[in-house]
């Protein structure tokens, strides 16, 4: 039943990435006036593959996106190759994923996905108001009780509720009151793509367009190589491009700023250490890659807190993660779609914003953090990853922990259910 006491919120989301953009949506449909400050123009927006599982995948849908137009590739299995000579160590199959879950598993282009999500927040189409964006507006501070944001142009806006979901070197995390303790991770890693034109015209791999993500390394080799070697190879864009991350020690990097970097290198950067030992039919997809950026890792401790007043962190800002899980997107989508439920007319919220954000931490802050460590866990180990975690180890040793993340966990979760047994505790 709809609250009598709704109220529409004016919400300015700080950052306009895939996180950013998520909870635009997700705000709109739930009937509020929401603008997106975002601080550079998008059409730096770059990038590789994006792994949307059923719950992230499940929020796309009930948002009405239209997930045909981000050009997905149905993930079908996920496959475990030996470094050196590409052999098959293990598989997992995807099959019948749909009929159990309720939802398939997307494999996204960054810039696909991105494109699709602002045409939903800003189209005059479709439930709720169009969304605003201004672009070149980095933030400067936020004064959380007033509900304000200062720029570096010059310009304060105010708000009922601001999200920042600024990323990885969040402004708006600061102005609450988180100090990250973090370091460097021993990993590093380069995105890059292939484009299917060049697959084709240089008669490369063509297992790189199965519907599959595939996996190299990983694990301690044999001959002493570090497990922090690791490909992960999938296809996106409706299979017009395979995209590849490539991890390595980090000692082997020159690039020392955490994040993304948007300058081009050149592959000799991804090639180095025991490259030279990788299974030849991957190393040669490499050489033809194009869009070769770096991704510098650090390791973030969980945060003492997601908000402060009218003001919350999501996504990146929130719960930076090393990416063994793939789940990076998908935590950011549920972040927005919390803050969408919390706020919408099925609770009194919009009355209490610090209440809201309070529940927003209660529901969100131990699953996003849970993630957060076993992406820590799949970083040091492949056989943690969600889906090998219901497989038998290759090597024995290797198996993961008892409390290892699963498929089920992730996506029997219902989000609608916690949040509603949540509420009905603060009434009790």
């Amino acid at each position: 039943m709809a609250s009598s006491n709704f109220k529409q919120l004016r919400v300015a989301v700080v950052g306009g990435g895939l996180g950013g953009l998520a909870a635009a949506v997700a705000l709109r449909r739930s009937g509020h006036l929401v603008d997106i400050y975002e601080r550079r123009d998008f059409n730096v927006e770059v990038g590789a593959s994006i792994s949307c599982a059923a719950n992230g995948t499940q929020w796309l849908r009930e948002w009405n996106v239209d997930i045909p137009d981000m050009k997905p590739v149905i993930l079908m299995k996920l496959v475990m190759r030996d470094w050196e000579t590409g052999k098959i160590l293990n598989q997992y199959n995807l099959d019948g994923y749909e009929e159990q879950w309720g939802n398939v598993y997307n494999m996204f282009h960054r810039q696909d996905m991105h494109a699709t999500l602002l045409k939903t927040a800003t189209s005059p189409e479709g439930e709720g108001t169009p969304c605003t964006v201004c672009v070149d507006h980095i933030c400067e501070s936020v004064d959380y009780e007033k509900g304000t944001v200062t720029f570096t142009n010059g310009r304060t806006i105010s708000a009922d509720l601001i999200i920042g979901a600024d990323g990885i070197r969040s402004v708006v995390r600061g102005q609450i009151g988180v100090i990250p303790e973090m370091a460097s991770a021993p990993q590093t890693c380069y995105r890059c793509n292939v484009k299917r034109e060049d697959i084709d015209k240089f008669g490369l791999q063509q297992y790189a367009l199965e519907p599959a993500i595939h996996y190299w390394g990983g694990m301690e080799g044999k001959n002493g190589r570090s497990k922090f070697y690791k490909i992960v190879m999938s296809p996106c864009s409706g299979y017009d491009i395979v995209s590849f991350y490539c991890f390595m020690p980090t000692e082997l990097t020159k690039h020392f700023e955490e994040g993304f970097a948007f300058s081009e290198v050149p592959v000799s950067d991804i090639t180095q250490g025991r490259y030279d030992q990788l299974d030849p039919e991957c190393l040669d997809l490499i050489k033809h890659s194009v869009d070769r950026m770096p991704w510098r890792l650090y390791k973030h401790e969980p945060y003492p807190h997601w908000f402060k007043g009218k003001a919350c962190i999501l996504g990146d800002a929130a719960h930076p993660m090393m990416p063994h899980q793939s789940q990076g997107a998908c935590q950011a989508i549920e972040d927005a779609a919390a803050l969408g439920i919390i706020f919408s007319d099925k609770y009194n919220f919009t009355n209490d914003v610090p209440a809201g954000l309070a529940m927003y931490q209660t529901i969100r802050k131990p699953r996003g953090t849970r993630v957060q460590e076993t992406s820590w866990r799949a970083t040091l180990n492949i056989n943690e990853r969600i889906g090998f975690t219901s497989l038998s180890a290759p090597d024995a040793a290797l198996a993961a922990k008892e409390d290892k993340l699963t498929i089920n966990e992730m996506n029997s979760y219902k989000m609608h259910d916690h949040i509603a047994a949540e509420v009905a505790k603060l009434s009790a």
